[in-house]
């Protein structure tokens, strides 16, 4: 049984009628009535009763009808499934993004391929720094949202997206918190609570530097593995923290406070493997 033979059988059986089914169909009713035959003849019974005007469904005819409509739609479905997945619109998208932040890159995009392709499945990995070019190079991810801080071979794609201004994370009740902007300076008798330098080792050492161009050593106080804990023992009082201005969980006891002067602790960008990207995502990528 064909699916062709199917979708001639219900527009026979809308029609009840040879003539009008083959104009619908744009084929001619000597070819429809072979077509029906040889349904038919697959089945081993008729369909139709051909002896009464207009034909009539056959009991078995009847019972065909009530799959036939299911058949034909899950299989034009599914066509339709196969074609959006070679154009690259469905499929899986392994996302990877940077620790303690980017959240607001990451979701722009969420945004743009839930709308644009629903039935995508996407998958999102948080990636420490030192496993972002990995991932991309193995296929464990297919496109990065990072910061571009090692060095880059010819076979990826980098996509500027912006520098990434250092802030200060403030307890709300803070001497500082009612400044527009902080000085990296005025930050230097206090605790700072901090990710571990083995998440984020380029970035870290940037701040680092940035404090000792500020005249001063940065004194970490507590290390902890998540934006929540940091938020938590900051809001406590347990001391400062430093981060990039994409950390877009923000709670309301504390305050962040762009540094002045400014500094740029990494550049954020779009990285792909150039031979395993499908092609038709791209332009999502390049306009974030």
């Amino acid at each position: 049984m064909q699916l062709r033979h199917l979708e001639y059988f219900l527009t026979l059986a809308e029609e009840l009628n040879f003539g009008r089914a083959a104009v619908r169909l744009h084929i001619a009713q000597p070819s429809l009535s072979q077509q029906i035959r040889q349904l038919e003849t697959d089945l081993g019974t008729e369909l139709f009763d051909r002896t009464v005007r207009p034909i009539q469904l056959t009991n078995a005819g009847q019972l065909l009808l009530r799959d036939a409509y299911t058949l034909v739609t899950d299989a034009e479905a599914a066509a339709r499934t196969v074609r959006r997945a070679g154009r690259g619109e469905v499929g899986r998208l392994r996302i990877g993004y940077s620790y303690g932040g980017l959240y607001d890159v990451v979701l722009c995009l969420l945004r743009r391929l839930r709308q644009t392709w629903p039935d995508a499945d996407l998958v999102i990995h948080q990636l420490p720094e030192r496993e972002q070019l990995p991932a991309l190079r193995t296929g464990r991810v297919d496109v990065v949202l990072g910061r571009t801080t090692e060095p880059l071979t010819a076979d990826l794609v980098v996509h500027p997206l912006r520098d990434e201004r250092l802030i200060a994370i403030l307890p709300a009740g803070h001497r500082l918190a009612g400044h527009e902007s902080v000085r990296l300076v005025d930050l230097r008798e206090e605790p700072f609570v901090m990710f571990p330098r083995r998440l984020e080792p380029v970035v870290f050492d940037n701040y680092i530097q940035a404090c000792l161009n500020s005249g001063f050593t940065l004194r970490l106080e507590h290390e902890v593995n998540d934006a929540q804990t940091q938020a938590l023992l900051i809001a406590a009082g347990s001391g400062v923290g430093l981060s990039g201005e994409s950390l877009a969980l923000r709670f309301p006891e504390l305050v962040y406070r762009p540094v002045e002067p400014r500094v740029n602790v990494a550049k954020i960008a779009a990285l792909w493997h150039e031979n395993r990207l499908p092609e038709v995502l791209e332009p999502f990528l390049r306009n974030l």
